[in-house]
């Protein structure tokens, strides 16, 4: 298909075919993976869908016109001139009509004359008729469909037919693990088991094993549809793993990357998809950081670092094992088990585990005779037992053993190696040794390409490995055949490896973090400046679209950081990465792993910068890092430790901000609401007394907020009015939206007071929404757009829409928030929207997504730590606890616990209408 066509096939049909027309559609997707369009599956509820009709015409190379016992309909007929005059201008359009069952002969149809000429393609035998599908196939495809007495089935599905996002790069020779492959085809065919976990510390193959399994033992026939996705590659993020499968799927990509993992979720539960996951300990916290290439299997991990950086990975994992009806498999390999899928101990129902141990001594005798290692069966066991079996360093001892100078290719070669009864100094000692044994030109070159995080094509290859002109003098560069016999010697060895079909070279993990250590600090630095200079050299768009855009850029600030040059990697942050980071794609988790790159030694939690001004606003960037992305206690300390700065620096309008920051994004968040005023009121009073209108009125807006928890409704308003004031004076537009947003957040709270009225609140939540929505528009027009302010406003105008009982409205509303929020990676206000869109489900009488999305929430909070939120959802299961599933017990568990979660500080310092609101709940209960 033509690359601006975003669908193979327009589905033109009347509206009563419709059940035989998607049957059609599902079987184009499944049997030939054609994206069809369906008006079904993409008209947007709530948007003009003539528009949307008139686009997907646009999107469509080929149309297909389908003709049922109830004749064309309205619609149809101008969807079908509409393309006869799309063909009539290019000729590579094609319009294929199709008759269904219970259609009349197409000679009785009146037709336009161009359409009776054309080839049908007849169904009226019934929608199982193969050849008819071919048929259609072919049309859409723009092929002949050729001799179909012979066959008239799809084409024989191949490997081919699988997205290989990461080739791995086989070694020779892959024996044993017999038993191991037959576990995986167990699990395959069982009905039990969707998650697959193949565990196992580093260089136990667990990568070779999985590559091994696919390509001899899962059948294309049957698994037509697999992925193999490495978090080993440097761009091997979980939102591109699930944004380049569902293109795999040619499935829509929806903005955001939660919305992304519920559709690949959705088509899950009908399609066969086999997902491999490989090295996903990648995808954790413990190696999340940019370090992680040279990180080994650490000896203790904090429960916590078992979680995933990203939550919408988590939220992944849980559909995979939890949604009903899920038809496809997941296989992963980790060093490490997420926590998701083993929260209590034990594994939840859906998911299995097995780690990976030591080879079989008789699969290792056969690798070593496969390896050309002569040696009976006894020494060969002999030789190997010291080493426990471990695959890597048993491959890397028979690269010594075949180029030993004494005794090539025999297993006697091992007799003057050092062996002691501890099996990981073993280890160390055959990379030692293996290592020790290249020349020094094969040793630099093994450690330069150890300095790279990810896989590199040759061209790189030859830079680095080239010596910098103004160090050459009298000597000669590497010629490509100096290098490419090196590559030889290394692949030789075991300690390299070549992936021919994208001539990319890597790394195993153990060899690359062993060969970047035994590089001299001078020759470390050396490499990490020319891989600097090399990515520095790469244009990067002005206006990135994507993530991908900025990776040369993060590249360059690694490396720079690398290269021991940590203030000119802060000024690369800072010019560079910050605020696209940071306000455009709201990339918070990647934000605080390239910060944690100037805490090299963790001095003090102290970036080692010579700036103490800088160090303090790295601290500040680090702390909302964390805020922003749901790690509120984790930023408390940081915040902390950048205001000493200011502090020791007499810097009090920036101590005011930290102060204001700590307070407004940590410290409300999770309750801690008397420290919150305390900051707030410190901060207000430092503005006033430096004269700096700008800053206090910020603090009168935080406190506002503050004080509508707190149930303060006449000081809160106070507090906001003085606020927009102040704006409205300085003409600050993106301020008094921040403000306007305050009002109608404190107004839905203060519906709730049974001593306030509901009907002016609603009101008075609506009008304040709606001027925060104008004020970010007109920000938006006049300087630049703050996504923040626009989601804030959806989210608040579909909430006092939804009290207003103005379903529609809310609907929108609620809907445009939470795709601005989960296409910036908001966790912070994520469960608020959740809530409401559970609470309008509920007044829809749609039950099962209210708790369905109330318990999503949940989880939200009980992750993150966010009390006041916490409270209200807490409060909304115990009303669906008792009104829908008549269970007053857990509706009681609910609401004590929402009180618990709602005293905070205590009185005076609660979450006062939630906690009000519980103690009515649990008192109407008795």
């Amino acid at each position: 298909m033509a690359d601006k066509f975003n669908f193979d096939v327009f589905l033109s049909h009347n509206g009563k075919d419709k059940p035989a027309v998607e049957n059609i559609a599902r079987l184009l997707r499944d049997a030939y993976n054609l994206k069809a369009w369906l008006d079904k599956w993409h008209l947007v509820p709530g948007e003009a869908w003539q528009e949307g009709l008139e686009d997907a015409l646009d999107e469509c190379q080929t149309f297909a016109v389908f003709l049922g016992p109830s004749g064309i309909g309205p619609w149809e007929n101008e969807e079908m001139r509409s393309a006869i005059s799309d063909r009539v201008q290019d000729k590579n359009r094609r319009v294929i009509p199709v008759l269904l069952p219970g259609a009349p002969d197409n000679r009785d149809l009146d037709l336009p004359r161009f359409l009776k000429r054309a080839t049908w393609v007849d169904f009226r035998s019934g929608l199982d008729d193969k050849e008819a599908l071919y048929r259609l196939y072919c049309g859409i495809t723009g092929q002949a469909p050729g001799d179909l007495g012979s066959s008239t089935s799809p084409k024989t599905p191949t490997t081919a037919d699988w997205h290989i996002a990461h080739p791995y790069p086989m070694p020779p020779n892959f024996t044993g693990r017999a038993a191991e492959q037959k576990m995986l085809d167990d699990w395959l065919s069982n009905d039990k088991d969707r998650l697959f976990i193949l565990r196992a510390l580093g260089g136990f193959g667990k990568s070779a094993l999985t590559w091994q399994w696919i390509n001899t033992h899962v059948n294309p026939a049957e698994w037509t549809k697999l992925v193999f996705w490495s978090f080993y590659e440097g761009d091997a993020s979980f939102e591109h793993f699930i944004e380049e499968t569902l293109k795999y799927l040619k499935l829509e990509i929806p903005q955001g990357q939660r919305p992304q993992v519920d559709q690949l979720l959705k088509t899950m539960q009908s399609q066969k998809i086999l997902l491999i996951m490989d090295g996903f300990e990648r995808a954790l916290r413990a190696y999340s950081s940019m370090n992680a290439a040279y990180q080994g299997d650490e000896p203790k991990i904090e429960d916590n670092q078992l979680d995933c950086v990203n939550i919408n990975a988590e939220f992944f994992l849980k559909g995979v094992y939890s949604l009903p009806n899920i038809k496809s498999k997941v296989l992963m390999t980790t060093r490490l088990t997420p926590r998701v899928v083993k929260p209590h101990g034990e594994f939840m129902l859906g998911c299995c585990e097995v780690e990976l141990t030591s080879m079989q001594p008789a699969d290792a005798v056969e690798f070593f005779h496969k390896q050309k290692i002569k040696g009976t069966h006894a020494e060969i066991e002999a030789a190997c037992a010291p080493y426990g079996y471990h695959p890597l360093s048993l491959r890397i001892l028979t690269g010594l053993i075949n180029h030993d100078r004494e005794s090539p290719g025999d297993i006697k070669a091992t007799e003057h190696l050092d062996i002691t009864d501890n099996i990981v100094q073993n280890k160390n000692h055959v990379l030692k040794f293996a290592y020790d044994y290249l020349s020094d030109g094969q040793q630099k070159l093994l450690s330069n390409i150890a300095c790279l995080r990810s896989p590199i094509g040759y061209q790189v290859l030859k830079y680095i490995s080239s010596k910098p002109s103004w160090k050459r003098g009298k000597n000669k560069p590497r010629t490509k055949e100096n290098l490419n016999d090196d590559l030889q010697t290394l692949e030789n060895r075991g300690l390299l490896q070549w992936n021919r079909k994208t001539n990319n070279y890597d790394l195993h993990p153990i060899v690359r973090r062993y060969a970047y250590e035994q590089m001299k600090a001078s020759d470390r630095i050396l490499a990490h400046r020319r891989l600097r200079d090399h990515f520095a050299a790469i244009d990067v768009p002005k206006q990135p679209r994507t993530l991908d855009d900025l990776s040369p850029v993060i590249e360059l600030y690694h490396h720079t950081v690398r290269a021991g040059q940590l203030n000119d990697a802060s000024s690369v942050f800072y010019k560079r990465l910050a605020n696209t980071l940071h306000f455009q794609f709201g990339a918070y988790e990647i934000m605080a792993e390239l910060l944690l790159a100037l805490f090299p030694n963790d001095t003090n939690g102290i970036p080692q910068l010579d700036n103490k001004s800088l160090q303090a606003w790295v601290l500040y960037m680090l702390a909302l890092s964390y805020s922003r992305s749901g790690h509120p206690h984790q930023s408390i300390p940081i915040y902390q430790k950048k205001n000493q700065f200011h502090t020791a620096l007499n810097d009090n309008i920036n101590l005011a901000v930290g102060l204001g920051a700590m307070a407004l994004t940590a410290y409300i968040p999770i309750g801690t609401l008397k420290e919150a005023e305390l900051n707030i009121q410190r901060r207000i009073s430092i503005c006033k007394e430096m004269s700096n209108v700008f800053e206090e009125a910020v603090g009168h807006v935080d406190l506002g907020k503050l004080l509508a928890y707190l149930g303060l409704w006449k000081e809160s308003k106070q507090e906001l009015d003085t606020a927009w004031q102040m704006f409205a004076n300085d003409h600050n537009i993106q301020s008094q939206s921040v403000a306007a947003a305050f009002q109608s957040l404190s107004a839905l709270m203060m519906s709730r007071d049974l001593s306030q009225s509901s009907i002016e609140n609603h009101n008075l939540a609506i009008e304040s929404a709606q001027k925060t929505l104008e004020l970010a528009e007109e920000q938006a027009r006049t300087e630049h757009p703050v996504e923040y302010d626009f989601l804030y406003a959806h989210w608040l105008l579909g909430a006092a829409y939804r009290l207003n009982n103005k379903l529609d409205f809310a609907e929108r509303h609620l809907s445009e928030s939470f795709t601005r929020c989960r296409a910036i990676n908001s966790v912070e206000v994520e469960a608020d929207i959740l809530l409401d869109l559970a609470r309008l489900r509920y007044d829809q009488t749609i039950f099962e997504e209210a708790k369905s999305l109330s318990e999503e929430a949940l989880s939200i909070t009980e992750r993150c730590g966010y009390v006041l939120q916490g409270a209200d959802v807490n409060l909304f299961l115990a009303q669906y606890a008792l009104e829908q599933e008549q269970d007053k017990t857990k509706a009681k568990q609910y609401a004590e616990e929402a009180k618990k979660l709602a005293t905070c500080d205590g009185p005076p310092y609660y979450y006062k209408v939630a906690y009000e609101e519980a103690e009515r709940f649990l008192e109407n209960l008795k």
